[in-house]
C-alpha cells in the first residue's frame, strides 16, 4: 500500500529526514514515535506531496509515485486516496462554519449536492461523538477536543483508503484523549493508517507496528507490542521511561542531554549511555536483529553483566540455587527477597568477595576469571552500612580518592578535581572544609553519599547498591534513591539494587527479580501499564 525507500528531505541544506525506508501493508497501522523535531510531521507532509523542502527518494502510494506526480494529479489523490488530520488546531478556517468546511470537501471531490453532503457530515460527526448543532458553529466556538474531532472528520469525510494522523491527541486532557482513542479504534478498523505521535499509550493501543524516529532517522522498527514491552534501542527505552501513561511503576526519567544535529555518525551519539568512537564517525544502518530492525553499532542495548548457574552453600545449607540473570546497559534491576534470603550473597559473589560453589559470571560477554584492577574499574559496590565500609581514620578527600590510588591513576594533579566532581554528582559540598571532615562528623545519609561518590569516581559501568537506605529515615531514603536515579540518567550506570521493600523496588526498577528459597525468578506487569503486579501476590508470602 505504501512503500518508502531512500527518502531524504532537506530544508536550506539541512537534512531533516535521512534514508527512510518503510512499508505499510493494506489495512496495517503504523505508529511513528519520537520527540518533537524528530521529523514526524515532515514525513507526513511528504506522503501527501505537501512538503516544501527538497525531496529525494521514492514514495509509492498504492501504485502512485508521489515524488514524480504533478500537482494536479496529487490533488486528485488527496482526500480520496490519502488524507491527513493535521496536528495544529488552527488547520480549520476561522471564517467558515463547521458545516461549510466539511461539506466543501465532499462536494469538490465527489460532486455531491449540498444536501447529500450535509447528511453525510451529520452521520460522521455523530460517529465522532458530536451533535448536529456543532455544525453551525465557528472554530472559535469549539473546545480543543471538539476541534480535534472536526479535523479528524475532515480526514475521514471522503472515506480515503489511507489516513495520516499527525499527533491526533496532542494538547488534549486525559479524558478527551481516551475518548478520541476509543473512537479511532472503531472508525479505523479497515483503514491503512500512519499515526505520528509522542503519546506512547496511543501508539500501543492503535498500531500494529512502530517506527522510532530520532534526528530524522529510524532507530528501531518492529511490532508495536514487542517494541514497547521490550525496547532494544537506548532511545526507545528513554522514551518509555519518560512516558507517564505507560510507566506506572518506576519513577519517570528523562533522556540526558539535548538533540544535536549531526550529518555524520549516529544521531543519538551525544545522549547515548553506551556510545563508542565508531558511533561518532559512522552512521549505523537499520538492520534486522531478531524480531525487529535496529540502527545501533552494538546491536541495541548491550548486555553488560550475565550470571549463569550461580550456586552457593554455607555450612551445608544451599543458599543460592542455579541463579541466572542478565543486566543491560543503563538498566536498573532489583533483587528482592526477605532478610537472609541470600540477596547480598549474590552481590558478593559477583564482586569476588566470596567464592561461589559453581556458576559463571560474564562482564561484557567475557567470562570473569579473576577480579583485577580493570574489573573494579567497570563495577563497584556500595554497602549497606557506610560506617563499616569506610575507614574511620580517613577524611572525606582520602575516602573518595582512595579508588584513584588503588587503580594507580597517574595524573595525581587531577585527583582533587575528580573528587570534587564526584561529590558534586552526589549533591555534597566540595569545598576544602568539607574535604577535611571525618566520618564521625557526618550524618548517616551524608556518609552514604560519600560512599556513592567513592563508588562513581572511576566512572564504572555497573553499580551494585546493597540495602543502602535500610539504616535511613524515609526522607533521607527518598533523597538517596532519587539521587541514584539521577546519577543513572546522567552517567548511564547499570544498577543492581538489593532490597526487601517492594514499594521502593517498584519506584527504582526497570525489572524486579525475586529470590525465594535460593531460586531467582523475574516478575513483570500482568499487563502493560497496569497497576496490578503479579509479584505483589508472591511477595505477600515471601516478605
Amino acid at each position: 500500500m505504501i512503500e518508502i525507500s531512500g527518502l531524504n528531505v532537506s530544508y536550506s541544506n539541512k537534512t531533516v529526514l535521512k534514508d527512510i525506508d518503510l512499508s505499510v501493508k493494506r489495512g496495517e497501522k503504523l505508529a511513528i514515535i519520537g520527540e518533537s523535531g524528530a521529523g514526524k510531521t515532515t514525513l507526513a507532509l511528504t506522503l501527501l506531496g505537501l512538503c516544501k523542502g527538497t525531496v529525494k527518494g521514492r514514495i509509492n502510494v498504492d501504485g502512485f509515485e508521489v515524488t514524480k506526480l504533478n500537482e494536479i494529479t496529487i490533488k486528485e489523490l488527496r482526500w480520496r486516496k490519502i488524507s491527513i488530520a493535521f496536528q495544529n488546531l488552527d488547520a480549520l478556517n476561522p471564517a467558515l462554519r463547521i458545516w461549510e468546511q466539511l461539506t466543501e470537501a465532499i462536494i469538490e471531490k465527489r460532486n455531491k449536492t449540498l444536501k447529500e453532503a450535509y447528511l453525510e457530515v451529520i452521520d460522521l460527526i455523530n460517529l465522532l461523538g458530536l451533535e448536529e448543532s456543532y455544525l453551525d458553529r465557528f472554530p472559535s466556538q469549539l473546545s480543543g477536543g471538539e476541534k480535534r474531532k472536526i479535523i479528524i472528520a475532515m480526514a475521514l469525510i471522503n472515506s480515503p483508503e489511507i489516513i495520516v494522523l499527525d499527533e491526533p491527541t496532542s494538547s488534549l486532557d486525559v479524558n478527551a484523549r481516551d475518548k478520541i482513542t476509543e473512537i479511532l479504534k472503531e472508525i479505523l478498523v479497515d483503514k491503512t493508517v500512519i499515526i505520528n505521535t509522542h503519546d506512547l499509550k496511543l501508539a500501543y493501543e492503535l498500531s500494529d507496528k512502530i517506527a522510532v524516529l530520532y534526528g530524522g532517522r529510524i532507530v528501531e522498527y518492529g511490532e508495536t507490542k514487542r517494541v514497547i514491552e521490550n525496547p532494544r534501542h537506548p532511545y526507545t527505552r528513554g522514551l518509555l521511561r519518560a512516558s507517564p501513561s505507560l510507566n506506572k511503576g518506576k519513577d519517570l526519567q528523562g533522556i540526558p542531554g539535548t538533540f544535536e544535529y549531526r550529518e555524520v555518525g549516529c544521531p543519538f551519539f551525544n545522549r547515548c549511555v553506551q556510545r563508542i568512537d565508531m558511533c561518532k564517525k559512522e552512521t549505523p544502518k537499520l538492520i534486522e536483529i531478531d524480531d525487529r530492525k535496529i540502527a545501533c553499532h552494538k546491536g541495541g542495548i548491550e548486555k553488560v553483566l550475565e550470571v549463569k548457574a550461580l550456586s552457593k552453600s554455607f555450612s551445608g545449607r544451599k543458599v543460592l540455587r542455579d541463579i541466572n540473570f542478565s543486566l543491560y546497559s543503563g538498566e536498573s534491576i532489583t533483587i528482592l527477597g526477605k532478610t537472609g534470603s541470600g540477596k547480598s550473597t549474590i552481590a558478593r559473589c559477583i564482586m569476588g568477595l566470596i567464592e561461589q560453589d559453581s556458576g559463571e559470571i560474564f562482564l561484557f560477554n567475557n567470562r570473569v576469571e579473576k577480579r583485577d584492577l580493570s574489573f573494579y574499574r567497570n563495577i563497584q559496590m556500595v554497602f549497606q552500612d557506610p560506617f563499616e565500609s569506610i575507614n574511620s581514620r580517613f577524611n572525606i578527600y582520602e575516602i573518595v580518592s582512595e579508588p584513584l590510588y588503588i587503580q594507580r591513576i597517574k595524573d595525581k594533579d587531577s585527583y582533587i578535581e575528580l573528587v570534587k566532581n564526584a561529590l558534586r554528582h552526589v549533591q555534597l559540598p566540595y569545598n576544602e572544609e568539607f574535604l577535611r571532615l571525618y566520618p564521625h562528623q557526618l550524618s548517616g545519609g551524608e556518609l552514604q553519599r560519600v560512599s556513592l561518590a567513592r563508588a562513581i569516581i572511576l566512572k564504572p559501568r555497573i553499580l551494585i547498591a546493597d540495602e543502602i537506605t535500610s539504616f535511613l529515615d524515609v526522607s533521607v531514603q527518598a533523597k538517596i534513591m532519587r539521587l541514584l536515579l539521577d546519577i543513572q540518567e546522567n552517567l548511564g550506570l547499570s544498577m543492581i539494587f538489593i532490597l526487601h521493600d517492594i514499594a521502593l523496588a517498584k519506584k527504582v526498577s526497570d525489572r524486579i527479580l525475586i529470590l525465594n528459597n535460593g531460586i531467582l525468578e523475574e516478575y513483570r506487569y500482568l499487563e502493560l501499564g497496569g497497576d496490578i503486579y503479579e509479584y505483589e501476590r508472591t511477595m505477600g508470602r515471601i516478605c
